[in-house]
């Protein structure tokens, strides 16, 4: 990232760059005037007053009108009407200042030719580069879109067209001066030899030495560019790595680049659906049946998956009586907080809640370890009847749950149609303890377990539980052993 310094040296060089490089033409050609004008005939004291009129004319017009023409463009288009805007302005002075030596000072053809050939090469470098330094302040300045289409220009065209072209610009205009020079000379066949030496030497010196200075830095100056998209690009992705996926890649170039930042923000479009999915999940559902959502393959979610479980299944009592006398918004209000401190309790001790059926929680124990399944089933039990005890329904009344706890085997899997299905557990275990729960009001427990879950217990846990011996329970064959704990009766005496 940029230091505060950086920052502002970059917005600095945004603004003064062009007008550097004005300067800059202004003194080489200066300094090029007098270099050429001993040949001539021509004193050259007024070579710099020459060049620094028209460049002070287009400077004012670039100041009045790159706000224009320039900033009010879209932003990938900016870099490249920059370059345009500016290169029309060396142009302009190219043709000002040809009018200025071929007609108003009356100076040989030759001498407008060099000063249009040498102001378009310097034209062609400073356009590009501050189009480059433009294109770096836009870069931090400017509002990208993060989600766009564009005509897509590749990196490496780009670079072999600028190769070729400066290529093409060195050897064309070493033919040209030299040929520009050689038609003088033919002319002043009385020109010393010596001083016609120094003459086309100058001129060669001018063309490849201001052609490799500012290839170089037109080479320094796009790398800079590379540097700040590649560093930019690196910073977003460090926040998607560290799962924030608030900030997109900003769009900056129509290259490979660009190409990466549209598949980035398609792919944190994608993360953070699945962020928000998992978010959306972890209220349904409990945050481990979540990840095995969202981990596991579809067609072993579909067979299923066959666990040894402690199942707990708790009711309110006598709950649909108060639905009738209570309004729906004071319901789902007083659930709403009666389930979500349930839930804390479950996970608490290392359940997880498989499903809300009504007034009624479903808690499952033993998906993630076989150790201490049934206790924390029972240590739930009590904890959610000491939460109950605290409760009061809205209109006053005491609150009383039931709770019936059982352990064996269930499958587990994702149950319903291909448009929408739900991950549930399902086998005996759980309508045991469906049952059992049924049976804690007619035998006046709270608390209702199964000899299987009974026998699973520590001995002093199972010192809190009464023998209440074999029962009837609807939907199984055969009898069961239950016992009780947590007596109805025992809140009266308190």
């Amino acid at each position: 990232m940029n230091t505060a310094f950086e920052q502002q040296a970059m917005d600095t060089s945004s603004k003064y760059t062009a007008y550097v490089y004005f300067a800059l033409t202004v003194a080489i050609l200066g300094l090029y005037g007098e270099r050429i004008s001993p040949y001539l005939g021509e004193a050259a004291p007024f070579s710099i007053f020459i060049y620094l009129v028209p460049f002070l004319f287009v400077a004012l017009l670039k100041y009045v009108l790159e706000p224009i023409i320039v900033d009010k463009a879209e932003v990938l288009m900016r870099p490249k009407r920059q370059f345009l805007f500016d290169m029309a302005l060396y142009i302009l002075v190219s043709g000002i200042m040809f009018i200025a030596h071929s007609v108003f000072y009356m100076q040989p053809m030759a001498v407008a030719i060099k000063v249009i050939v040498g102001t378009l090469i310097i034209g062609y470098f400073a356009s590009i580069d501050n189009a480059l330094v433009r294109e770096r302040f836009w870069f931090v300045h400017a509002q990208h879109e993060p989600k766009q289409d564009f005509n897509f220009s590749p990196l490496s065209s780009k670079l072999s067209l600028f190769l070729t072209v400066t290529v093409f610009i060195g050897m064309t205009l070493t033919g040209l001066v030299a040929f520009v020079d050689l038609g003088y000379f033919k002319q002043n066949a009385l020109l010393d030899d010596q001083l016609l030496i120094q003459v086309f030497v100058v001129d060669i010196f001018f063309v490849f030495g201001i052609v490799l200075v500012l290839t170089l830095r037109l080479i320094h100056s796009f790398s800079l560019n590379l540097q700040h998209v590649f560093f930019t690009q690196l910073s977003v992705l460090k926040n998607v790595q560290s799962g924030n996926f608030s900030q997109y890649l900003p769009i900056v170039t129509r290259d490979e680049f660009g190409l990466l930042a549209q598949q980035v923000n398609a792919m944190i479009d994608n993360l953070r659906d699945k962020e928000q999915l998992s978010k959306t999940l972890e209220k349904i559902v409990s945050p481990s049946i979540m990840e095995k959502l969202l981990s596991t393959d579809d067609n072993i979610l579909k067979h299923g998956q066959e666990y040894n479980v402690a199942i707990l299944f708790c009711d309110l009592r006598d709950f649909t009586r108060f639905t009738e006398n209570t309004s729906a918004e004071e319901v789902i209000f007083f659930l709403n907080a009666y389930f979500s401190q349930m839930a804390k309790i479950v996970t608490t001790h290392h359940g997880i809640i498989n499903k809300f059926m009504g007034d009624s929680v479903l808690a499952v124990y033993g998906i993630e370890s076989n150790e201490h399944l049934t206790e924390n089933a029972v240590n739930t039990a009590l904890t959610m009847i000491e939460h109950a005890n605290n409760l009061t329904m809205p209109g006053g009344e005491q609150l009383e749950i039931g709770i019936g706890i059982h352990t064996g085997k269930v499958i587990a899997g994702t149950i319903g149609s291909e448009e929408r299905y739900e991950y549930t557990f399902i086998g005996d275990a759980v309508n045991t303890a469906s049952r059992l729960d049924g049976l804690t009001k007619r035998l006046g427990y709270r608390v209702i377990v199964s000899e299987d879950a009974y026998k699973k217990m520590k001995y002093d846990m199972q010192r809190q539980f009464v023998d209440l011996g074999v029962k009837v329970v609807r939907g199984k064959a055969e009898p069961i052993h239950v016992y009780g704990a947590e007596p109805y009766a025992r809140r009266e005496e308190i």
